[in-house]
């Protein structure tokens, strides 16, 4: 990033760094996508950084990626129609203040100059305090002329836990539809990003209160706070495009669930994601521990007594030094191996 900077201030141009990569670092977040803007013309991007990246002239654009890092250096510019959610008539813009008028959401339009300074020309900084997502410039016409702000919008949210603007929230109640027309690998793509935050619970009340469900290709009923994506994606009816993968994962977590328990044998076969999954839905969360515990006990025999009489009595911390207790008691002659005496023995021995 350095070095970019540094070759375009060399050549006499100025240099921002811009956006998200920004927003993030201020937040503690750390980023690999790194925007940087420019007066330098397009043509003089490209020789100057000829063989590094991949250059769009249409959008006054290079790509390269270095070392792990993706930057995208732009001419400053301005975007004057959209269609189909993408600009389609772009201008160069006179300086950088112009270019950050296109932007999407205040909190995108940080920059850091080439001295390191902070640079906020649009409140970017009282509205990250206040953590709020706010449009740059009228909602209405920044949401409508490219409706995937919409969604990410509700993704920032989500993934950053900040309200929406009442602007924002105005726009959702009365143009829910235009979400019509955001492609549906687009929105896989935002949901996947949410469901893999810790506050996606906020996604799903915007679905209900909003009715955003039916837009966004989605149908759910109650959504249990689960172990990772797979699980979301297992509560869901949905026409997004899955991954035979995922399709895998959630048709077997569904399997399980259908079920309607885990057993010892589940955990042989069935990976850590699927049966996590499944275990909170079905309320087996200590059941799949215990089952764990006794995986890795390597027991002699097997005890009459099943797992979920034993978590009646037995927390899962003392499960495995119950087990082998109990399995010792049997060995010794002093317990007989049937269900109601072991039970009973529980009964003593953590109920009294």
């Amino acid at each position: 990033m350095k070095e970019i900077m540094k070759l375009l201030v060399k050549e006499g141009f100025e240099a921002y760094v811009v956006g998200g990569y920004v927003r993030d670092y201020l937040l503690g977040i750390s980023s690999t996508d790194i925007d940087i803007c420019t007066n330098a013309p397009i043509n003089k991007i490209m020789k100057l950084f000829k063989g590094r990246g991949t250059p769009f002239k249409e959008y006054f654009a290079y790509h390269i990626e270095e070392d792990g890092f993706t930057y995208t250096i732009t001419t400053y510019r301005k975007e004057l129609e959209y269609k189909k959610n993408k600009p389609t008539k772009v201008e160069i813009a006179k300086n950088f203040g112009t270019d950050l008028l296109r932007r999407d959401f205040t909190i995108n339009t940080f920059a850091i100059d080439k001295d390191g300074y902070l640079v906020d020309m649009l409140g970017a900084k009282k509205d990250l305090d206040s953590r709020i997502i706010r449009t740059v410039g009228d909602t209405f016409k920044k949401l409508e002329e490219d409706k995937t702000r919409i969604i990410r919008a509700i993704r920032l949210s989500c993934v950053l836990d900040f309200d929406l603007d009442p602007e924002i929230l105005d726009f959702l109640s009365k143009y829910p539809h235009y979400l019509n027309e955001v492609s549906g690998d687009f929105k896989k793509r935002e949901l996947d990003k949410i469901f893999n935050s810790s506050c996606y619970s906020k996604f799903f009340y915007l679905c209900s209160r909003y009715n955003l469900s039916k837009y966004l290709g989605i149908s759910f009923t109650k959504i249990y706070d689960v172990y990772d994506k797979y699980g979301i994606w297992a509560q869901l009816e949905t026409t997004l495009p899955l991954t035979k993968k995922e399709k895998r994962i959630t048709n077997t977590i569904n399997k399980i669930i259908e079920k309607g328990d885990i057993g010892i044998n589940d955990i042989e076969i069935y990976s850590d994601e699927v049966l996590n999954n499944a275990a909170i839905i079905l309320g087996k969360s200590d059941k799949l521990k215990a089952l764990y515990e006794m995986k890795d006990m390597h027991s002699l025999f097997d005890i009459d007594i099943s797992i979920d009489i034993m978590l009646r009595y037995v927390n899962v911390r003392n499960f495995k030094k119950t087990y082998k207790l109990i399995e010792r008691n049997i060995m010794e002659g002093k317990l007989r191996n049937n269900s109601s005496d072991i039970e009973e023995f529980l009964r003593i021995l953590w109920v009294n």
